[in-house]
């Protein structure tokens, strides 16, 4: 093996619902309430959630202005002024998973060229830079930016191609059966992949 790819959430960040919950209740404490806070933190992740699913957002450009006018809307309804949520990614919300800094360390101690790809906004490399992982990655392939989304082949043949690596030479890791079958069927050597402590990990 010259090289490994992984998926980025499920393997490398999770979602942490306690940071979610927190700044729901800063919010709150502002006078909007709690239930209204959470209502409008929610309604900012499902659309940047469809901006991903549709590939909406092509470029760091176009993912700044879609952030700011959700900002708008939320800062407009819970009465806060917008500044104060603009610093506020959605990778602010997400957390290492368990193992993830030793895997990747691991991999790089033998050689490997890692690349990530990732179904998910143009900012892939900012969000595992946020969370001291970019160091070991060598290669950031976001879906919206490639135009093209797992587990469409050609999401995989981008990203090998980007790493300079072949599919048989190629370890692949995500924690999505159907992501893991397509890259098989492409000749990476793929395994489904849960960190400890994920949701829905059996012991």
């Amino acid at each position: 093996m010259r090289g490994a790819l992984l998926d980025r959430d499920g393997v490398l960040l999770l979602l942490d619902e306690k940071a979610l919950y927190r700044k729901a209740v800063e919010l709150a404490a502002r006078g909007a309430g709690l239930e209204r806070s959470l209502a409008a933190l929610a309604r900012a992740v499902r659309a940047l959630n469809e901006a991903v699913r549709g590939l909406a957002v092509r470029t760091l450009e176009e993912e700044e202005a879609l952030w700011r006018s959700l900002v708008l809307e939320v800062a407009r309804e819970l009465r806060v002024p917008p500044e104060e949520l603009l610093p506020w990614r959605y990778y602010r919300f997400m957390r290492p998973a368990p193992g993830a800094e030793r895997l990747l360390r691991r991999l790089k101690a033998r050689g490997l060229k890692v690349g990530v790809l990732s179904n998910t906004l143009p900012s892939l490399w900012e969000s595992l830079a946020h969370h001291g992982l970019a160091r070991y990655v060598d290669g950031f392939f976001a879906s919206c930016a490639l135009g093209v989304a797992k587990p469409d082949p050609r999401a995989f043949l981008l990203a090998l191609e980007g790493l300079g690596l072949a599919p048989e030479e190629t370890l692949y890791l995500d924690d999505d059966p159907e992501n893991v079958e397509a890259a098989r069927k492409l000749g990476l050597r793929a395994e489904v992949y849960a960190p400890i402590g994920a949701p829905g990990r059996r012991a």
